[in-house]
Formats: C-alpha cells, sequence, structure tokens
C-alpha cells in the first residue's frame, strides 16, 4: 500500500483567491468554470485569473483573482455578462457566442486556460439600492 502523499510532486499548492477589486489588469486565465451555489443552489460563472501585471497593490505578480456572476432576479442579465466576457477573451463577437461555446470554454479541457487578458474593473453603486459593486471589463491580449 502506497503512502497517503503519494502523487504530492504532480500537485500545485492551492492558492488563494480574492474578487476582482478596482483596478487595471493582465493576467492569465487559470480556469473558467460554472455550477450552482451550495447555499440556494443558484446559477454561478467564474474565471480565476493569474495576475501578472497590476496597478492595484492589493493585487501582486502572482495573486489569484476572481470574476464571478450569478443569476440573482433576473437571468438576462447573467446571461449578458456571460456573453459579454466570453465574447471578449475569445476575440468573438456577441453572435457567436452559443451555449455550445460556453460549455465548451468552461469544459473539462480548459481550452482558455493560459490566455493572456486584460482586465478593467471600477467601483460603482447602484442607484436604486445604494449597493456597491465592481463593474469589470476583459479584453484578450496578444501573446
Amino acid at each position: 500500500m502506497g503512502s497517503i502523499f503519494a502523487g504530492i510532486e504532480e500537485v500545485n499548492v492551492k492558492q488563494r483567491s480574492r474578487y476582482v477589486a478596482a483596478g487595471n489588469y493582465e493576467g492569465e486565465v487559470q480556469a473558467i468554470k460554472y455550477g450552482r451555489t451550495n447555499q440556494d443552489d443558484r446559477p454561478y460563472f467564474v474565471c480565476e485569473v493569474k495576475v501578472l501585471k497590476s496597478d492595484n497593490p492589493d493585487f501582486k505578480e502572482g495573486s489569484v483573482m476572481t470574476w464571478m456572476t450569478m443569476v440573482h432576479k433576473y437571468k438576462h442579465y447573467f446571461l449578458e455578462e456571460v456573453k459579454g466576457f466570453v465574447a471578449a477573451v475569445t476575440d468573438s463577437t456577441a453572435d457567436e457566442v452559443t451555449e455550445e461555446v460556453v460549455e465548451f470554454v468552461t469544459g473539462e479541457d480548459q481550452p482558455l486556460a493560459g490566455t493572456r487578458v486584460g482586465v478593467h474593473a471600477w467601483d460603482e453603486t447602484n442607484g436604486n439600492t445604494g449597493k456597491a459593486y465592481t463593474r469589470t471589463e476583459f479584453r484578450l491580449l496578444s501573446e
């Protein structure tokens, strides 16, 4: 019987990630996933990005940040955000982003892992609720 630690050489240390905060970043896609929250079973879509450059001192080179969107009251807004993200990081038009494309980029093979992206994030406040949130724009960076 092998050691409980067999295979440890093949794994990386799990890095703690934080949500995107206001700033300008260059990064590398680590993973794009979707699922459902444990708490209330709401669908979510998430992208983890390893920071390569940042003007936000809280996100140093090598840190991992997470962009996430989930279904709230209206599924329509969730789908708009996912479509905009996928179009940007695949350098596609919005019309080219289909259900199949999103399933592909979130699949087990992670075809966009390693893709270099630019991220511009800024803080806004909802005029109706007064709730603060961070808006983001992604763009594909050439190698």
